[in-house]
């Protein structure tokens, strides 16, 4: 037992193994400082994958905060491309298990850590539904980086500088010897940050939403930082074109000065003018196919203008005459008695205006004029040596009781024999005329055995003997 005690005790004091197992012990710690960056071993993690546009200096092991908390690091950083090819990067996150889960619409952003440099990760946790799991790739517009402090420097150049130095000599040179107005602007100052105080106070609100205002503008320069080179091309040509308007600059300032009062013009005359335009509206669309036909016209009014060009100098001795047939007939038209007599032709115009209205159809639909007066030139056609004959036939009425001698009272209905029969007789015949029906019964009566007095049964259309000289 006591041997036992001693052999422990031997191997405790052994210089060897104390100094082996203090190399180990060194060697472990020393490989759990240099990966405590990237997370300790056998320890679960929560691992995300973001996309980035840039990761902006962002290096492996960087701390990933939220609220100010550390809860994991930056594990590596690769480059990679989107669908369409552009180059991104893509920033692994090694998360402890108590952030686990983040919402879907999380928003990580890089910011500057200390002045020399350094950046760190911060986490804005979202509040909408969904999760980002375990792996995830969180996309691309959902990761942005702050302007660092280094990156407003940059932009002080030598140019810039150069130009700061000469602003400031300009200022300078501007206030000198004008302390007094100097005084007088500060001294009007003071309404100006009483009307301020309210505006100020309105921004301030939270109504106002003055933060979601500058994340917005944050997000427009945001979208405009891809096209900043072509936003330059723009301003390299607005320079160009103002330069170009700096000399009718005295135009372009009377241009200015009378743009009012024309604006003033046209509001007081726009309803005058809205009747004109309506009507040259309708007037284009009734040309409209006018104009379509332009494109087969057009050589032909081209021809007919040159013709016009070739024969119209030599009737200036026509026009001249024509216009002084002009003159003479407004002072004939001017007379007293010409007026006079325009206004009795007047009336009786307007007192044939119905009888022609009744007569018009009797010769434009049937002719019946014309066959008149071509009936009435064969009457009188026979021609003697003494004269002309009158051509007609005779009727004879048989002279008995009860026959056509005598007036009737009633229709015939006696028998038919060669000396008597029913009547036939249309005494107003039908001409087209307003208000009868549309026919001309006139001539084209049919034969009626038991008799007929008036237009014939049916419509016998419009159909009648053509001449020569016809208006129809």
């Amino acid at each position: 037992m006591n041997s036992r005690r001693r052999r422990d005790a031997s191997v405790l004091t052994s210089p060897v193994l104390i100094g082996a197992l203090t190399v180990l012990v060194t060697i472990v710690a020393v490989v759990l400082a240099y990966n405590a960056n990237s997370g300790l071993p056998f320890v679960p993690t929560y691992d995300l994958h973001l996309q980035a546009r840039n990761a902006e200096e962002l290096q492996r092991g960087d701390d990933v905060n939220e609220g100010g908390e550390l809860i994991g690091v930056v594990s590596s950083i690769k480059p990679s491309r989107t669908r369409s090819g552009t180059p991104i990067a893509t920033i692994n996150l090694r998360l402890d298990k108590t952030a686990e889960p983040l919402p879907r619409d999380t928003h990580f952003t890089i910011r500057l850590k200390g002045a020399i440099g350094l950046k760190y990760l911060a986490v804005e946790r979202g509040r909408g539904p969904g999760e980002i799991a375990n792996g995830a790739t969180v996309p691309l517009g959902q990761t942005t980086s702050s302007v660092d402090f280094d990156q407003v420097l940059s932009m002080f150049n030598a140019r810039t500088r150069k130009g700061v130095q000469d602003s400031t000599t300009g200022f300078g040179q501007a206030v000198a010897g004008r302390g007094r107005d100097i005084n007088q602007a500060i001294g009007a100052f003071g309404p100006l940050l009483r009307d301020l105080q309210p505006v100020a106070a309105n921004l301030a609100s939270p109504q106002s939403n003055l933060a979601g205002f500058f994340r917005g503008l944050n997000a427009f320069s945001g979208a405009l930082a891809p096209v900043a080179r072509q936003q330059a091309s723009l301003f390299v040509g607005l320079d160009t074109t103002f330069r170009s308007l700096a000399s009718v600059a005295p135009s372009l300032q009377s241009t200015i000065s009378d743009t009012p009062p024309v604006f003033e013009e046209t509001v007081r005359t726009s309803p005058k003018v809205r009747t004109f335009l309506t009507d040259t509206a309708s007037l284009l669309h009734e040309l409209r196919p006018g104009f379509a036909t332009l494109k087969t016209s057009a050589p032909v009014l081209a021809d007919t203008f040159q013709t016009g060009a070739r024969t119209l100098p030599p009737t200036k001795s026509l026009d001249e005459q024509t216009v002084l047939l002009a003159k003479r007939l407004a002072s004939y038209s001017s007379s007293q008695t010409v007026q006079q007599g325009l206004g009795r032709f007047s009336l009786a115009a307007k007192d044939l205006k119905q009888p022609l209205a009744f007569l018009t159809p009797v010769q434009s639909t049937c002719n019946y004029v014309t066959l008149f007066l071509r009936n009435t030139a064969n009457v009188l056609a026979q021609h003697v040596s003494e004269g002309g004959f009158l051509r007609f036939v005779q009727i004879a009425v048989d002279d008995l009781p009860g026959r056509e001698s005598e007036p009737s009272h009633t229709l015939f209905t006696g028998a038919f024999t060669q000396n008597a029969g029913p009547v036939h007789s249309d005494p107003y015949p039908n001409t087209a005329s307003p208000g009868e029906t549309r026919e001309c019964s006139a001539g084209n009566e049919g034969y009626v055995p038991h008799g007929l007095v008036g237009n014939p049964p049916g419509n016998v259309g419009t159909a009648t003997e053509k001449t020569n000289r016809s208006l129809k």
